[in-house]
């Protein structure tokens, strides 16, 4: 019932019924035996109608002798049949009934208060008889059509063509006005979704309709709001990125043309020591620029992958070897904790290489001396689990909803030289989501620890003979720190 098509079946046949409706309800007010009954004695009393020619037949014959053959002739000219007529009765100034149509129930005479509406017949400004239209089952509901078009009586087709007229300008009026609010109803939730057109198209991101009306326009209210939604939380981002993107450029840009000033201007010596310290700034400028695109081309699904079946066990045993040299560095044991067979799955090696990475990067910069990082995998039905765990800083729990926000820092007090720029958990959550998979975040509190969570759709799941179970405990190598 909530369907469009339905509504407007609904509501063309509403304005079927009302105009219809219309026409029946005055055509039975029209035609009620009271109008019946003066439209036909209009006509009897009418210039050369019937009264008058019983009042020419009384003064020619000087009574009512032989007034059968008039009547009957009256009869036989006005109407059909003798199953629909009108009665005609002449009675004589007394109420004594002269004449009666054929085949009615025939009085004898007529009470006073019929005689009261009845037709008067005057001679000489005398009564000399009365004519009355009977009442009984045989009387019709509507003056049925002469039996030749020159019978018709003077003004009837007037009549009842404007009668017909009226009811058609009243029925149509009706019908527009019906059609009008019925168009109103159905089209509002249709002015809403304009209204927040217009809105979008002025930058106002804000904007949502009401979803209300069919099921249709309720499915396009919803997806106008889905969309606006989207609209307005990519325009926050590009806002946060531009935001974040001239803050994080304009500390080495800084640098650069404070010091390639300095050095034009003499007050630094052109010297290797100075050139490399450029150079970094180059560097890092260069993978801010490489991070941000690949971040944004992750976001936006247009990161190439080149997926093929791989072996997520041997995959984490060389992200863990990658990282050889940093542990024994800062005293940091990494614990490994591998299934026994291969877990197989479909992806891209380089970029979930590249996601665990930043991962253990982060846990590195975060765990103090003394500390351990455990890197996990556990395989079941068709998901593979990969967890991330320290014991170090650990994250407050305001911090967790903006883990993964680029240029997001959890302590302030940490530099670009310190903790990053802030992308490697964003990075490293686009390139999961990339694979069809999810990343969170845990941890019980300042001090206490963290624990990131990657889980990947399984392809497949191998299980060969069992080997022996793997747990490595390497010191990790320096890589490049996001």
């Amino acid at each position: 019932m909530n369907r469009l098509w339905v509504r407007l079946s609904l509501a063309f046949a509403a304005i079927v019924v009302v105009s219809f409706g219309t026409i029946s309800f005055t055509a039975r007010r029209y035609f009620s035996d009271t109008n019946l009954r003066s439209l036909v004695l209009s006509q009897l009393t009418s210039p050369a109608g019937l009264r008058d020619q019983l009042t020419e037949y009384y003064t020619s014959h000087d009574g009512w002798q032989g007034v059968e053959i008039l009547m009957r002739g009256a009869d036989s000219t006005l109407f059909l049949d003798d199953t629909y007529r009108i009665i005609l009765i002449l009675t004589d100034p007394e109420g004594g009934v002269l004449y009666a149509t054929a085949g009615a129930d025939r009085p004898d005479r007529l009470a006073a208060s019929q005689l009261r509406q009845a037709l008067p017949i005057e001679v000489a400004g005398r009564i000399v008889g009365f004519l009355d239209l009977g009442s009984g089952e045989r009387s019709p509901r509507w003056p049925f059509p002469p039996s030749s078009p020159d019978d018709i009586p003077p003004g009837f087709v007037e009549q009842v063509s404007g009668f017909l007229l009226q009811v058609l300008l009243i029925a149509g009026g009706l019908a527009i006005v019906f059609g009008m609010l019925v168009s109103r109803w159905l089209s509002a939730p249709l002015t809403h979704l304009v209204d927040g057109t217009q809105a979008i198209a002025k930058r106002d991101l804000s904007f949502r309709v009401a979803e209300q009306g069919s099921a249709e326009m309720r499915k396009v209210a919803n997806s106008f709001n889905e969309m606006a939604s989207t609209l307005e939380g990519a325009e926050t981002l590009r806002r946060n990125l531009l935001t974040d993107v001239a803050h994080e450029l304009r500390t080495p840009l800084t640098v650069l043309e404070g010091n390639l000033r300095a050095i034009l201007d003499n007050v630094y010596p052109l010297e290797k020591t100075e050139i490399a310290r450029l150079y970094d700034q180059t560097r890092h400028l260069h993978r801010l620029v490489n991070d941000l695109r690949l971040l944004a081309q992750a976001e936006a699904r247009q990161l190439p992958l080149h997926r093929s079946p791989s072996d997520l066990v041997v995959l984490l045993e060389e992200t863990a070897e990658l990282f050889a040299p940093l542990a024994e560095e800062k005293g940091i044991s990494l614990h490994t904790s591998l299934p026994p067979s291969s877990v197989s799955a479909t992806v891209d090696r380089m970029r979930l290489a590249q996601a665990l990475q930043n991962l253990l990067t982060n846990a590195l910069q975060h765990t103090p001396t003394g500390g351990a990082i455990s890197l996990s995998l556990r395989a079941a039905g068709k998901t593979a689990t990969i967890a991330v765990v320290d014991n170090g800083d650990g994250i407050a729990p305001e911090d967790i909803a903006f883990i993964f926000d680029r240029f997001y820092r959890v302590d302030e007090a940490r530099t670009r030289n310190t903790g990053g720029v802030g992308l490697g958990l964003a990075i490293a959550q686009a390139l999961v989501e990339s694979h069809d998979g999810e990343i969170d975040v845990a941890s019980a509190g300042i001090g206490q620890g963290s624990a990131f969570t990657i889980r990947l759709p399984l392809e497949q799941v191998k299980h060969p003979a069992p080997t022996q179970g793997r747990a490595v405990d390497i010191p990790l190598m320096r890589i490049d720190q996001h």
